[in-house]
C-alpha cells in the first residue's frame, strides 16, 4: 500500500481568538496536489506546520511517512520549500548563490544542470538583485531543488507575476514531476493554475477542509449542470432569460457572458429559447457552454456550506 507523502489527523491551531485550522484532516497522494482557499483561509498556517516551523495545538501529522513532530529535521533533508515572500542576498549572483546553498545541503548536485533545468542559465552571473519576479520564482524553485527533494512546498509560488511569468511558473512544475518525479504541494488562490497542473486538490475555508479529491472529480459533481452564455450584450439578455422555466440563478459574469444552472434535463432541451430570446431582442449569441471550473466548483461549494 503506498504511503501518502502528507497526512495530517485532527489539527487545531489557535492564535489568540482566532482558530487559523479547525479539526484538519487531510490525505495527499504523491503527484502535484494544491491547497486552495482564500487569504487568511489557514492555507499558510497548515504548511508552517508541515514545516516543523510551528506546532499545531491538537492533531498530529507525516511527511514522507515521518511524524512532523518526532523527525522535523529527518523530513526537512528530504523535502524542498519556496517561501510566499522568499529573501535573498541581492549582491550575491545567481551561480554563487546556489553553490552556497548546495555546499550547507551537502549536495554534489550541479549548480549549472540546476539553472538549467529551471531555464535560469542565461542569468547564472547576475545579481540577485538585477533579477524580474519571474526569475526570482525560478532561482527559488532552483533552490528547493538542491537537496535532491522527492516533496516541495510552494506556497504562493506565482503571486508577484504577471499573467506571462504565472503561466511559466506552472509549466515548469509540471515538467519537474514528470522529469524528476518529485511530488508538489502547491498553496494558492488562484484556482485557473491549479485547475490546470493539480492532480488532485483540497479546498480550506475559515480553517477547515469543506472539499477534496481529483480535480475533474470535483468541477463534474458541482458544475455539472453549470452553463455560460456568450453574447454581444449580457445586461439587456438577462432580463428576458429571468423570464424562462427552467433556469436557474441566471446572473451576468461578464461584460459578454451569463452563467446559470440548469434545473433539469438537457441543455438542447432549453438552447432554442435562448436563442429565440436573443433574435427578438437583436443580440448577437456567440455560444452556449458548459461553465464547469475549479473556480465555479469552489463558488458553487462555498455558496452552499
Amino acid at each position: 500500500m503506498q504511503e501518502f507523502v502528507v497526512s495530517v489527523t485532527d489539527l487545531v491551531k489557535d492564535f489568540r481568538e482566532v482558530r487559523a485550522l479547525d479539526n484538519v484532516n487531510l490525505d495527499v497522494d504523491s503527484g502535484i496536489f494544491g491547497l486552495i482557499g482564500p487569504n487568511g483561509a489557514g492555507k499558510t498556517t497548515l504548511l508552517r506546520i508541515l514545516l516543523g516551523l510551528i506546532r499545531p495545538d491538537v492533531g498530529g501529522g507525516k511527511v514522507l511517512g515521518l511524524d512532523i513532530r518526532k523527525n522535523s529535521l529527518e523530513m526537512r533533508r528530504r523535502i524542498g520549500v519556496l517561501h510566499e515572500r522568499p529573501s535573498y542576498p541581492k549582491s550575491m549572483t545567481v551561480v554563487d548563490y546556489l553553490d552556497k546553498v548546495a555546499k550547507l545541503y551537502g549536495s554534489n548536485k550541479s549548480v549549472e544542470a540546476l539553472l538549467t533545468m529551471v531555464d535560469l542559465a542565461y542569468a547564472k552571473n547576475r545579481k540577485i538583485g538585477n533579477l524580474s519576479a519571474g526569475m526570482h520564482q525560478r532561482l527559488g524553485i532552483a533552490q528547493a531543488l538542491v537537496g535532491s527533494p522527492e516533496l516541495v512546498f510552494l506556497d504562493e509560488p506565482t503571486s508577484n507575476l504577471d499573467v506571462t511569468g504565472r503561466d511559466d511558473i506552472m509549466d515548469l512544475i509540471v515538467n519537474l514531476h514528470h522529469e524528476l518525479g518529485v511530488s508538489f504541494f502547491v498553496s494558492s488562490h488562484i484556482l485557473s493554475e491549479l485547475e490546470r497542473v493539480c492532480h488532485q486538490v483540497a479546498f480550506i475555508d475559515a480553517g477547515k477542509i469543506i472539499e477534496r479529491g481529483s480535480v475533474r472529480d470535483i468541477i463534474e459533481k458541482y458544475t455539472s449542470n453549470t452553463f455560460r452564455i456568450i453574447t454581444s450584450d449580457s445586461a439587456g439578455l438577462m432580463e428576458i432569460l429571468k423570464q424562462l422555466p427552467g433556469l436557474i440563478r441566471p446572473r451576468v459574469s461578464g461584460a459578454n457572458s451569463i452563467t446559470f444552472n440548469l434545473e433539469s434535463g438537457q441543455i438542447s432541451d432549453i438552447q432554442a429559447e435562448v436563442e429565440d430570446a436573443a433574435t427578438s431582442l437583436g443580440i448577437r449569441l456567440y455560444a452556449i457552454e458548459r461553465a464547469g471550473s475549479l473556480e465555479a466548483a469552489f463558488k458553487e461549494l462555498v455558496r452552499n456550506e
